[in-house]
């Protein structure tokens, strides 16, 4: 992360239920923040359209933990490059891991555990 500025090493959870006080902050933060952090819980009540949205504020860090088998995991990494992502949560598992790589180069995972 060096050579980064300051306020490109920050990162902004959005962490509300609704599109509407996601894009509120969203929009509030973006001047002040280096990434947008998407979790579980807003992704799935507003799905892939507001990830789309936020991701022309600012880079889009999709905190879904993936955790499901290789061919799955594969298809939801190629999935999440198509909305612009940049970092994408993923557990670890050898197979899995190289399946999200190999489908979606462009993301940074994330292993979580």
């Amino acid at each position: 992360m060096s050579g980064l500025a300051p306020r490109d090493r920050l990162v902004a959870a959005l962490d509300v239920p609704d599109a509407a006080q996601a894009r509120v902050l969203a929009r509030t933060l973006a001047p002040h923040v280096g990434v947008l952090k998407v979790g579980l819980e807003l992704f799935i009540a507003e799905g892939p359209a507001l990830v789309r949205e936020l991701a022309e504020l600012r880079p889009i860090f999709l905190d879904l933990k993936l955790h499901d088998i290789p061919a799955t995991v594969a298809r939801a990494a190629a999935a999440a490059a198509r909305l612009g992502v940049r970092w994408l949560t993923v557990h670890p598992g050898d197979e899995a891991v190289r399946a999200a790589v190999q489908a979606a180069p462009d993301v940074r995972l994330l292993l979580v555990t």
